[in-house]
C-alpha cells in the first residue's frame, strides 16, 4: 500500500483522545479525513473507504462524498514519539480540562404548591349558630318573607338550619373528640419531652455536680487568701480574745489620758 503523499503525523501532534497506544492492543488513530477509527497497518492508515460506517459525508467543498469514494486519508502516515505514560497524561489532563469546563449539574427545582382559589375552597359546614344567624338576617331583609311564607331563598335557608339543628350534636362531640385527641398528643408529647430531659440531667449529673464542687473550692480558696491578704492571717480564739481586751484596755487609758490634760474639771455632782 502507498502512502498518500502528505507529511507524516505524529503521535504528539493528535489528540490525546484520537489514538490508543495501550500495551496489548493495536494500535489505533482516527483518520483526519471520515473521523474513523483505523487499525495502523505498516505505520500507515490502510486503505477504506469514506462510508464504510453507512454514513454519508460531505467533502472539503461541499459535495457529498459517494459510498464509494476512497477516502482521501488512506495510506497517512504516523509516527509513534510518545510513550505510553506521556500519552496516558496527556488523556488524564484532557478528562481534567473537560470535566473543569462543563457545566455545573441543574438540579430541578421542586415547583412551590399553588394553594387553591377562593372559589376552589370548600365551604365550612355551617353550625347552627351560623345557621340561624343567616336565617335571621334574610328573614329582616326579604319583603317576600313574612309570616309563614318564604321565598326561594328563605325556604333554602330555612332547611339549612334544620339540617344544622340536627346534625348539631354531632358536629360538637366530633368537635370535642378533636379537641381531646389534641389535648392527648400534646399531654403525650409534653411526657416524652420530660422524660427526655429527666434522663439527660441524669445522664449530666454527675459531671455537673463535680464542676460545682470544684466551683464552690475555688471560691473559698479565693475568699480566704483575699482575706489573709486584707486581715493578716487568722488567729485562734484565745489570740482574738487577748487582742481585743489589750485594744480595749489601750482605748480607756487613752480616754483617761485625755480627761486628766483637759483643762475643764468636771465637779461630782
Amino acid at each position: 500500500m502507498r502512502h498518500n503523499g502528505r507529511p507524516a503525523l505524529r503521535a504528539s501532534q493528535i489528540p490525546a483522545t484520537h489514538i490508543n497506544i495501550r500495551p496489548g492492543e493495536p494500535v489505533t488513530v482516527v483518520c483526519t479525513d471520515c473521523r474513523t477509527w483505523r487499525k495502523l497497518t505498516r505505520g500507515m492508515v490502510p486503505a477504506h473507504r469514506s462510508t464504510d460506517l453507512g454514513r454519508e459525508l460531505v467533502g472539503a467543498d461541499g459535495q457529498q462524498v459517494r459510498r464509494d469514494t476512497r477516502c482521501p486519508g488512506s495510506g497517512q502516515r504516523v509516527e509513534i514519539d510518545l510513550t505510553v505514560a506521556k500519552w496516558v497524561t496527556r488523556i488524564e489532563d484532557g478528562l481534567t480540562e473537560t470535566a473543569a469546563c462543563r457545566p455545573t449539574k441543574v438540579l430541578r427545582k421542586v415547583p412551590t404548591p399553588k394553594p387553591p382559589a377562593l372559589h376552589q375552597l370548600a365551604p365550612a359546614a355551617p353550625t347552627a349558630d351560623s345557621a340561624r344567624r343567616a336565617y335571621e338576617v334574610h328573614r329582616s331583609r326579604c319583603a317576600a318573607c313574612t309570616g309563614h311564607a318564604h321565598c326561594i331563598d328563605g325556604l333554602r335557608l330555612a332547611g339549612d338550619l334544620r339540617v344544622a339543628l340536627y346534625r348539631e350534636p354531632e358536629r360538637r362531640a366530633a368537635q370535642a373528640r378533636t379537641e381531646q385527641e389534641q389535648q392527648n398528643t400534646e399531654r403525650g408529647q409534653a411526657k416524652k419531652q420530660l422524660r427526655r430531659r429527666t434522663a439527660e440531667w441524669a445522664e449530666r449529673y454527675p459531671a455537673a455536680e463535680n464542676a460545682d464542687m470544684v466551683r464552690r473550692s475555688l471560691s473559698l480558696a479565693l475568699h480566704a487568701d483575699s482575706r489573709r491578704r486584707l486581715y493578716g492571717p487568722d488567729l485562734q480564739v484565745e489570740e482574738r480574745d487577748t487582742r481585743e481586751q489589750a485594744r480595749a484596755l489601750a482605748e480607756a487609758r487613752t480616754e483617761a489620758a485625755i480627761r486628766r490634760s483637759s483643762p475643764v474639771r468636771r465637779t461630782a455632782a
